[in-house]
């Protein structure tokens, strides 16, 4: 049976295909400890495992898009779904740091089709005005399973090993596959005949060159970085440093998503009351608050649990109020090439998010005096850049133009 478009089972789908991503990160995080010890390696090296599925996601978002806008959504779709979860059953049978690392990449250039194609999908269903609404509540949805993920993790990971997890998830991809076979219908009704590379170029270029496209997928990039650096640091100073069993780890870390629900659900009160514009500028006060917080906490030597996750948990809450407005302004303008700028902001999420995790894992962050310290100096570059970045947007300003 076919999923109507904008059907509550086309949005329980779209929000399955923005999570899968995600969820394969965090579902990580508890085992990444586990993974050094059973590797025999070091923490920065398990550390990179999470940088190059970040990378082989960005590098992923950058074909997924422009390939849906000329042979349509479903087909590469499929194809994307079929190769994410052949790497993932790959990554659980890796027998070294070397193979994993590698399998990560692949894994992660099949990831990205989930989230690069659910916004396409999402942007040929929804007019540019239903767009922040509706992106608000399915990143809200999208929202459940990675915060469950930790949880889950941290129990196949003393359950089982720290392979389970990408049993798990290959699972979730075999389900996802099947659903998108039996069930999805194509959407794209602006295919091309050819790809064109020329014109492709001067797409993205026009995208590039407007200020405001730049003011959505830059202040978002910037907020992954943040994220993501604290997906790559959080682990090791609880697990390591203050000694947190995996499982433990997985329940205290629903507290730091717990952030971004609210975020969300703060968001969604304020769309159609407050321009999204003006959320995405004030949004990154928060994650200034956040990185001072915590400084503040670690110079006092307070080494406990929640002087980690509370910080986390106000950085998360800025980002829940700034992603579904920013990808929706960003996809909304260029409904013609809706997959291409989803590729474009996603590229911006993953790649900058990449960034945020080297420049924790460069940094040492168990066995100081300040364990957050380097954490808090890695990220706060990130922090400036988002609250830098979204002035490139006008406060109060409506909807764009759309290219025709």
């Amino acid at each position: 049976m076919t999923l109507a478009p904008r059907s509550a089972a086309y949005i329980a789908l779209l929000v399955a295909l923005g999570s899968f991503g995600p969820l394969t990160m965090s579902i990580y995080t508890p085992v990444m400890p586990s993974v050094g010890h059973d590797l025999v390696t070091t923490p920065d090296s398990v550390k990179l495992t999470l940088t190059t599925y970040m990378l082989g996601f960005a590098v992923g978002q950058l074909f997924y898009g422009p390939l849906s806008d000329r042979y349509g959504r479903r087909p590469v779709l499929l194809g994307g779904l079929l190769f994410f979860t052949v790497t993932t059953f790959g990554c659980s049978f890796a027998s070294s740091i070397n193979d994993l690392i590698a399998l990560r990449v692949l894994q992660g250039l099949g990831a990205a089709s989930g989230s690069v194609l659910g916004r396409a999908l999402t942007r040929d269903a929804y007019t540019f005005k239903e767009m922040p609404l509706v992106m608000s509540w399915i990143s809200l949805g999208q929202n459940i399973a990675p915060s469950l993920a930790p949880t889950i993790g941290g129990f196949l990971g003393e359950w089982a090993s720290w392979r389970a997890t990408f049993w798990f998830v290959g699972g979730f991809g075999t389900i996802l596959f099947l659903v998108t076979l039996l069930g999805l219908g194509e959407t794209n009704k602006y295919r091309s005949e050819r790809i064109d590379l020329g014109s492709l170029l001067r797409g993205s270029g026009e995208m590039l060159r407007d200020r405001r496209f730049l003011g959505h997928i830059l202040p978002l990039g910037f907020a992954f970085a943040l994220n993501f650096g604290m997906l790559a640091g959080v682990p090791f100073i609880l697990q390591e440093s203050l000694g947190f069993s995996p499982q433990e780890f997985g329940l205290i870390v629903l507290l730091s998503v717990g952030g971004f629900t609210a975020g969300t659900f703060v968001n969604n009160r304020l769309v159609g009351r407050i321009a999204p514009t003006t959320i995405i500028r004030f949004s990154g006060w928060f994650h200034i608050a956040a990185l001072v917080v915590m400084a503040a906490l670690s110079l006092s030597e307070i080494v406990t649990w929640w002087a980690i996750i509370g910080p986390h948990m106000l950085l998360s809450f800025g980002t829940g109020m700034m992603v579904a407005n920013a990808n929706a302004g960003a996809v909304g303008m260029f409904p013609r090439l809706a997959g291409t700028a989803s590729s474009l902001a996603g590229l911006a999420q993953m790649g900058m998010g990449a960034m945020g995790t080297i420049s924790v894992a460069v940094l040492t962050l168990v066995g100081s005096r300040y364990i957050a310290m380097p954490l808090v100096i890695g990220l706060a570059p990130f922090a400036v850049a988002t609250l830098l970045s979204a002035r490139l947007l006008r406060p109060g300003t409506g909807a764009p133009k759309l290219e025709s």
